[in-house]
């Protein structure tokens, strides 16, 4: 199932505003899929899909601009 590109743009919007949510964070540990990992765990793995969703993005939209050339 191919998702749209406008999709790939919300998700990595989305993710970004939770990674800036989580430098508010005053605990040390969060749970991520049912382990507690340090903080910085935690938002470097939201910032990695943020970057990859809008890799994502770019890449599709560079697509489309090749093809219409």
């Amino acid at each position: 199932m191919k998702m749209r590109k406008n999709v790939y743009l919300a998700l990595a919007i989305l993710l970004l505003i939770s990674f800036i949510d989580s430098l508010f964070y005053t605990e040390r540990t969060h749970k991520l899929f049912f382990w507690e990992v340090d903080i910085w765990v935690y938002r470097l793995f939201r910032l990695g899909i943020a970057v990859l969703f809008m890799k994502s993005y770019l890449d599709i939209r560079s697509a489309e601009k090749l093809k219409e050339e």
